[in-house]
């Protein structure tokens, strides 16, 4: 079951918020999709334009330095684009889009292992709809979750990842609910892209220092579940590739230190995730967060 949590009472500005996402979702959904897309293209060219968040995105490409500027402006833009394309299939209810599962055996040979199952997420395509599709598919599925400052958003949210067949782990009981889901060979989902200040641990992401939550490898360490990461990414006609990845823990030598093996996994998960943001950057809203924060002077 869904881990149901007191929210605080709404301020007055979280009801005009609240108010504000669904009118917007209920015109998405007299839409049609094809339209509505393209208008949610249309919105996200114009928060680029007006600069929205843009500071934060552009000391993220300076800072990682993969691209020229050219080159970073142009990913930038359709990074915008696709943040209101993907936030309307996000809204949408009823069907779901067309997908296709590439290299689906990897998640069906892990669950056969019958210890668990870690989804690893980045904030990449659109990880709220791939839990929508596959809450559909699959019984007993978990994520982790921050609960969001709104508490009226924060319900709306709860109540839709519910409809889903999503149950929710808030991140203040995250360590404890996810070891009871994979003890019981359940499935947990949770996103790994975020800055965890002194929590974490400072290990390469995109080539540069980054703290990272330590979570998943630790619970790696502990029951022996495995962990697959996967994405769920828009193609041009709108349809989604569901691509998943292997992500076996690397060898150690015997008696390595704890740390050690903790901090070699998260490292093969941020390679994992820093494959995903170099092939497909426009995709990544990581782009959006400071993601670097105590290696980077985000004004």
């Amino acid at each position: 079951m869904s881990d149901k949590k007191q929210h605080p009472k709404p301020k007055t500005s979280h009801y005009f918020e609240y108010v504000a996402l669904r009118v917007v979702e209920f015109g998405v959904n007299l839409t049609p999709r094809r339209l509505a897309l393209a208008l949610g293209g249309a919105v996200g060219r114009l928060l680029c334009l007006f600069g929205v968040y843009r500071r934060i995105v552009q000391t993220n490409f300076d800072h990682v330095g993969l691209w020229d500027k050219g080159k970073a402006d142009k990913i930038i833009r359709r990074l915008y684009r696709n943040m209101g394309r993907y936030a309307v299939d996000f809204l949408r209810r009823g069907k779901l889009p067309s997908y296709r599962l590439n290299r689906y055996e990897i998640y069906t040979n892990t669950r056969n292992k019958g210890k668990g199952t870690i989804i690893v997420l980045a904030h990449f395509g659109n990880w709220e709809l791939l839990a929508s599709i596959w809450g559909k598919r699959e019984s007993d599925l978990n994520v982790v979750a921050k609960p969001m400052a709104n508490p009226l958003v924060e319900d709306w949210l709860f109540k839709k990842r519910t409809a889903s067949g999503v149950s929710t782990i808030y991140t203040n009981s995250a360590l404890r609910g996810m070891l009871t889901v994979l003890k019981r060979n359940g499935i947990t989902a949770i996103l790994i892209d975020q800055n965890m200040g002194s929590m974490g641990t400072p290990v390469p992401f995109l080539g540069k220092t980054a703290s990272t939550v330590r979570t998943v490898a630790g619970l790696i360490r502990k029951t022996g579940a495995t962990a697959v990461p996967m994405y769920a990414i828009m193609r041009g006609d709108g349809s989604y590739d569901i691509d998943f990845f292997e992500a076996e823990p690397p060898t150690m030598p015997d008696g390595a230190d704890e740390d050690a093996v903790i901090t070699a996994v998260q490292i093969r998960h941020n390679d994992i995730l820093s494959q995903w943001v170099m092939k497909h950057p426009e995709h990544w809203f990581g782009w959006f967060h400071r993601r670097f924060r105590g290696f980077v002077n985000y004004r």
